[in-house]
């Protein structure tokens, strides 16, 4: 296996994606007319369009939308809280405030029908094309009007608020503040009319409403009343007479039962008077009697006239005796009194259980009849209970229908204008510094990726990507040129030369690099490397052959490889040495060739690129470098002072052979080995 060159010591400058910034900015530098023309077109397409541009000017008004509702004395304010969505009901007002309704309202109001900003019969730019490729067609006038002023109107909400922007353009800066004005005042007129509307409709459906429930209603009440007047139920709402009666008479005979037993209890005392268990004192009716008072009075009158009596006179004493009888018609008089009381009890308590059996009697009566009616009220009550429920349900629906038509007259959308748009003083299009600004940096966008494109398409050596080093495959080798027939005593003499140099290349030590310079211009000096480079293969050792003719590149057109990379991406810093060696495989040949990319004149990081390629082709047996004419560019990259020796080749004394010869002197004072050989025209080696 053949050495092969590393890349591991590449000059650190020389960028990781093979980009040379200085050989971009030489490409700039020679194509600069692209890189500024460019621009300057633009520019200029930019300002005719602002001298022909309509301007803009974009007035703003604001109004705030609160989610709350404004609510009425009898609303409950608890109930206008702001909800959850709110901020979803304030991004529907932006499509309201462009909606038809509300752009309709302010084409009205501004007459735009009327107006050739918006009513489409300006004669703009495109309209004329239009009308002369025949692409025009009348449109409704209304419509286009519509369509122009939403084109011109938009909205945004404001973050983190309720607060909504209109913004309104026009070509003058007074009409878009007007506007914009005239679009909030018909939004607000639009939804306080869409308020008032929509309260008009809920009293009317409320309203159609009633005369149904109304009807249910006494439908409801006209089955219960026939119910009733059907099963001879008669009472209030809430309770039957039946169930009255019941309560009073249970409340009569309560009441007769306790007058019945207080009866009997005087009855009973009564009689234990009269058989003398008792005294008169314990009457109540004796004690309340005013007759009973009386004669008590007189009793005690007549006992005291009779104890007097009887400690004055005797006992026969006529006086006393009729003392005594007095006293006797006193206690007769009392007794009477009391059988009389006596019986008025006995009465009142014979009554009294007369009047509790009658009782009685009809609190039986009017419990079986309240038994009777209680199977009934079941479906009296479900009867009542759905009359009831209708009532409800009409009574509130009145109420609603009575809120709403007072509602009709009252806007309760909580939506103002909070600012009314101002005079706008500068003009919202065409953007002057924008469009510029940005017609500078595409044009430089575009300028430099057209320099960079023409270069590349311009650049006659320009070929595909690098192949693989050493074994790699590589294209087909160009045929080469049939060499011409060499006159026999010149060709053995010049040969003669021409093997020495083989000779003393063959003995030189391994990885001797040897520059080959032609000092005139001719055919028969481009075979000189490639006959060496033959010489070293027929010998068995690695040569390495490397074109550095920047200027004519004839090795490397030969051998065909003109469109592959080489020293000069090497040089510009786009590729390794390794990246571009190529095999010739006719003969064996590794080559590394001239290369695609443009190199800059006398720059250091090229020489620093170059110097490192050919230390690293010293691994090589033999490194052969067609250095191409003598002054040519790779001479101004230090190729002289990288190699062991130079060799000028000449056709004979005289001419740039002194030149050469100058040269060589000036070499060798800087220890730079170095020699003229002189090779007859007519010696041709074919690779």
């Amino acid at each position: 296996m053949s050495p092969q060159p590393t890349s591991q010591n590449i000059p650190a400058d020389r960028d990781s994606d093979g980009v040379d910034f200085r050989n971009v900015v030489g490409i700039l530098s020679r194509r600069r007319n692209w890189v500024f023309g460019v621009p300057l077109a633009l520019c200029a397409l930019v300002v005719a369009y602002l001298l022909v541009a309509h301007p803009a000017y974009t007035g703003t008004a604001q109004v705030f939308v609160d989610p709350r509702d404004q609510y009425t004395p009898k609303d409950d304010p608890l109930q206008n809280s702001v909800p959850g969505d709110g901020l979803l009901l304030v991004e529907s007002q932006l499509k309201i405030i462009t909606s038809n309704e509300v752009l309709n309202r302010v084409i009205e109001q501004m007459n735009l029908q009327n107006d050739p900003e918006f009513n489409g019969e300006r004669m703009g730019l495109g309209r004329l094309v239009k009308a002369l490729i025949g692409l025009g067609k009348p449109e409704d006038r209304a419509l286009v009007t519509l369509r122009n002023l939403r084109k011109k109107v938009t909205t945004r909400r404001i973050d983190r608020s309720f607060v909504i922007d209109i913004l309104a353009s026009a070509d003058t800066a007074p009409r878009a503040a007007a506007l914009a004005n005239a679009v909030a005042t018909s939004y607000l007129e639009e939804q306080a009319g869409a308020n008032s509307a929509f309260q008009r409709r809920t009293s009317e459906s409320i309203s159609a409403q009633l005369g149904k429930l109304r009807q249910e209603v006494k439908r409801g009440e006209e089955a219960v009343a026939a119910f009733k007047a059907a099963n001879n139920l008669v009472g209030a709402r809430s309770r039957m007479v039946s169930e009255q009666q019941l309560d009073e008479a249970n409340t009569q005979l309560t009441n007769a039962k306790t007058r019945l037993a207080d009866a009997q209890a005087r009855v009973r005392l009564i009689e234990t008077i009269e058989h003398g268990d008792a005294g008169l004192d314990a009457v109540p009716e004796a004690m309340q009697s005013a007759a009973i008072v009386q004669l008590r009075g007189r009793l005690a009158d007549a006992s005291r006239e009779e104890a007097q009596l009887a400690q004055i006179d005797g006992p026969n004493h006529p006086a006393l005796q009729a003392a005594r009888a007095q006293v006797r018609d006193v206690q007769a008089a009392i007794q009477r009194e009391l059988k009389t009381i006596a019986r008025s009890v006995r009465n009142t308590y014979a009554s009294e259980r007369t009047n509790v059996q009658n009782l009685q009697a009809n609190f039986d009566a009017l419990k079986t009849q309240s038994q009777a009616n209680e199977k009934l009220m079941v479906p009296l009550r479900e009867l009542e209970r759905k009359a009831e429920s209708s009532r409800i349900v009409y009574e509130s629906f009145l109420a609603k229908a009575k809120t709403a038509e007072e509602r009709q007259g009252i806007d309760t959308t909580n939506i103002r204008l909070i600012s009314r748009a101002t005079t706008p003083e500068n003009k919202s299009w065409p953007p002057t510094m924008i469009m510029l600004a940005a017609a500078i940096f595409a044009g430089l966008t575009i300028g430099i990726a057209l320099a960079l494109a023409r270069d590349y398409f311009d650049r006659p050596d320009r070929g595909p990507g690098p192949d693989a080093v050493a074994e790699a495959d590589v294209p087909a080798p160009a045929a080469v040129a049939p060499a011409p027939v060499l006159r026999p005593v010149m060709a053995q003499h010049s040969a003669g030369r021409l093997r020495a140099l083989s000779e003393e290349l063959l003995a030189a030590p391994k990885g001797t690099t040897i520059v080959l310079v032609q000092v005139q211009r001719g055919a028969w000096l481009d075979d000189v490397a490639l006959q060496l480079a033959r010489a070293v293969i027929a010998n068995e050792m690695d040569v390495m052959l490397v074109d550095a003719d920047l200027a004519r590149h004839r090795t490397t057109s030969r051998l065909g490889f003109d469109k592959a990379p080489g020293l000069r991406d090497v040089m510009a810093g786009v590729a390794a040495i390794n990246e571009v060696v190529q095999l010739h495989e006719p003969t064996a040949m590794r080559i590394v060739p001239v290369g695609l990319s443009a190199v800059a004149e006398r720059d250091p990081r090229a020489r620093q690129a170059l110097s490192l390629a050919f230390r690293q082709l010293r691994e090589f047996d033999r490194v052969i470098v067609d250095g191409g004419e003598m002054g040519s560019t790779a001479s101004e990259f230090g190729l002289y002072y990288m190699a062991d020796e130079v060799v000028f080749l000449a056709q004979g004394p005289g001419g740039k052979s002194e030149d050469a010869a100058i040269l060589v002197d000036l070499l060798r004072l800087r220890q730079v080995k170095a020699r003229v050989v002189f090779v007859e025209p007519d010696v041709s080696v074919a690779a």
